[in-house]
């Protein structure tokens, strides 16, 4: 099975740094801010919403929005609103394809979530700034200078990692926007529903990995990794890892195993979502790769559009779901 690979790659983006670079930042927006009207053409309606870093007062109907973390771009797109720019999130080079079709040819990327090019953010006249939480906070007194800035949620309030219908479902709130977030997620159940149905409700188990040149991640049922179509699936039971090594914290969705542990793995499937072509090839070059349950088994799924799986949203999951589809249901 081909694997259609997002090159994880540094973009070299142009950050603005210390107070001169800053000072330029702000005098560049030319009186933008709370309240502005920067290239929306005349006074907005305002209204005051509470976010995660506290509350602010937005347009009602923004004409010009910036994004500070890229993979939120489907969501946005799924609400009704195309963002002007985005800052690339996750280490991507590009904005993915099936993403990109729907962006506007002069859309602008604006360096990297990490280090964003504020300049440009700027020189784009945003009427509204919205960005997650742990990235915009890095910078909000710029970016409260150039436009209102809004934040959502990472994390939720036991520290786990928020899916996409979270998101879609907070974002939908503050944008007065819920009736289409909830259309979105609707619609993206009755999506996995339709999957399930193909499927004999048998008891099976699946494990999701991803493969690395550095490492082999199992990743956990609280994971967004898939876009929440595993997680949401009934007649197959993903499976949370048993063994292997935390990262950092423990935060982190999965658990690192060795190759010695491959064999370890329980599952009736596993799926895996490799970040190259060459990874997925020494994952299974692996002298016990071929003692794994599922493999033996000829029940191993291998994930074509890394961005969908690793960045989630509306569009993403229906790419996900096809692909699972496809595989689960096979013969």
């Amino acid at each position: 099975m081909s694997v259609s690979v997002v090159r994880l790659r540094r973009v070299a983006a142009v950050a603005v740094a210390g107070t001169v670079a800053v000072a330029l930042v702000l005098s560049a927006c030319a009186g933008g801010g709370t309240g502005a009207s920067s290239g929306a053409g005349g006074q907005q309606e305002m209204r005051t919403v509470e976010h995660a870093l506290g509350a602010t007062e937005i347009p009602v109907d923004p004409q010009r929005v910036v994004l500070m973390n890229s993979a939120g771009l489907d969501i946005m797109i799924a609400l009704g609103i195309v963002p002007v720019g985005a800052a690339l999130w996750g280490g991507i080079s590009e904005v993915p394809d099936y993403v990109s079709a729907h962006l506007p040819d002069d859309f602008t990327i604006l360096g990297t979530s990490t280090e964003p090019n504020l300049e440009a953010v700027a020189a784009l006249e945003p009427d509204l700034i919205i960005g997650i939480d742990n990235i915009v906070s890095d910078n909000l007194s710029v970016l409260e200078g150039i436009a209102p800035t809004v934040a959502y949620h990472r994390r939720d309030e036991q520290g786990v990692a928020v899916g996409w219908t979270e998101h879609i479902t907070e974002l939908g709130e503050l944008l007065d926007l819920e009736d289409e977030a909830a259309q979105r997620i609707a619609a993206f159940e009755e999506r996995v529903a339709e999957v399930d149905a193909h499927r004999a409700d048998t008891g099976e188990t699946i494990a999701m990995l991803r493969a690395r040149s550095e490492e082999v991640r199992f990743y956990d049922t609280t994971s967004t990794l898939s876009s929440n179509v595993l997680q949401s699936m009934q007649h197959v039971t993903l499976l949370d890892p048993t063994f292997g090594q935390p990262v950092e914290d423990g935060a982190a969705p999965w658990l690192v195993i060795s190759t010695e542990m491959l064999t370890e793995i329980p599952s009736d499937w596993v799926y895996i979502v490799p970040d190259s072509d060459a990874d997925l090839e020494a994952l299974q070059a692996q002298p016990l790769w071929e003692q794994v349950p599922a493999v033996q088994a000829d029940q191993v799924c291998v994930a074509e559009e890394f961005a969908a799986w690793f960045q989630p949203g509306p569009l993403a999951a229906e790419i996900v779901a096809s692909e699972v589809e496809t595989c689960l249901t096979q013969g």
